[in-house]
């Protein structure tokens, strides 16, 4: 039932997005709106493919099918998604995501359905994740997680920029590193790519976040040291998800500053619920805490109707400077 609710109410939001820029869209503005409104649907059949995927194949003609028939093997990471052992049986994105399966994990595959589909017969698979590795499997897969979508000013002209093996790298975003997905300038996605060849890749994941509430390396990178005043956190309530020393470091220079500080290094659905009241900024460091934790978050705090900043940044100057634009933005004070 909780699935549903939230569901519901991002296909709503989305609704509710798609309603207002078709309400002030003119014959001048009618180019730039269109890759605007493919985004949303593309997000629509992401939520439907997420949450309703067994309501979907539900309406598919089923074949007669009885027995136990299942796949064990160890998990080979693909572009997109990743196959299990020598059956190769196809595991998607979502899944990898939800489970948090890597390289080399152990999964069982069990047939729940099949269907017919372009009249052909396609088995439809449960997954659990058995054991993780033992030791770290190394993958040709490499992944640029969080990275926001950037134009050199022709609005064609789409690029990223994340950290490769050997530094900073851009990748150009072409219509074979999108595939059938519609982005627009200040998305937040990842791409994946083989380690050999980078620009090559292709979009995986569009993060249904808004952009303006991102921090990534990239976005302060020519701007200059920002002095910040002392206690300028004085009573203002955080809550931060995320765990390691540097994030813990992060969270001491937020106490020195002032800050009323709820640190949360391990969330779960219980944790995150009663943490997020009274929260003047929700702070959550993307690399530590896991997609599903993330999507919890979000809802909440969409809920709550909260200010909130995803982090994927390591500078604690940036994210002060952009703890004090939130801050500023808001109702809660001005500096």
């Amino acid at each position: 039932m909780e699935n549903k609710m939230n569901k519901d109410y991002m296909v709503n939001d989305i609704k509710n997005e798609m309603k207002a820029c078709i309400d002030n869209m003119t014959e001048f503005n009618m180019f730039e709106r269109r890759p605007r409104l493919e985004k949303w649907l593309d997000l629509l059949e992401l939520l439907y493919d997420v949450e309703a995927e067994v309501e979907d194949r539900a309406m598919e003609p089923e074949s007669d099918f009885e027995g136990d028939e299942h796949y064990v093997g160890r998990v080979h990471l693909k572009l997109g998604g990743g196959t299990l052992g020598e059956e190769r049986v196809f595991i998607p994105e979502k899944v990898l995501r939800m489970q948090n399966i890597s390289e080399g994990d152990e999964v069982r595959a069990t047939v729940v359905k099949r269907v017919y589909n372009n009249n052909h017969l396609k088995n439809i698979y449960s997954y659990e994740l058995l054991e993780k590795a033992t030791e770290t499997v190394e993958s040709e897969r490499r992944v640029i997680s969080y990275a926001r979508v950037l134009s050199d000013g022709d609005y064609r002209n789409l690029y990223i920029e994340g950290e490769g093996d050997d530094g900073t790298i851009r990748i150009d975003l072409e219509d074979g590193s999108l595939g059938n997905l519609s982005v627009d300038e200040g998305d937040i996605v990842d791409y994946a790519y083989w380690q050999r060849d980078p620009s090559a890749g292709r979009i995986i994941w569009i993060h249904n976040i808004d952009g303006e509430n991102v921090l990534t390396a990239y976005d302060n990178a020519d701007g200059e040291f920002e002095d910040h005043p002392d206690q300028f956190l004085d009573n203002v309530q955080l809550t931060v998800f995320g765990k390691g020393d540097v994030i813990s470091e992060h969270v001491e220079a937020m106490r020195e500053a002032g800050g009323d500080v709820v640190h949360i290094d391990d969330p779960s659905n219980d944790n995150i619920e009663s943490h997020l009241d009274g929260a003047d900024l929700v702070l959550v460091y993307l690399n530590s805490v896991r997609p599903p934790e993330v999507k919890r978050i979000r809802d909440g705090v969409r809920r709550r109707d909260l200010e909130v900043l995803f982090i994927q940044d390591d500078d604690i100057n940036n994210i002060f400077s952009a703890i004090r634009d939130k801050l500023e933005n808001s109702y809660y004070y001005d500096l």
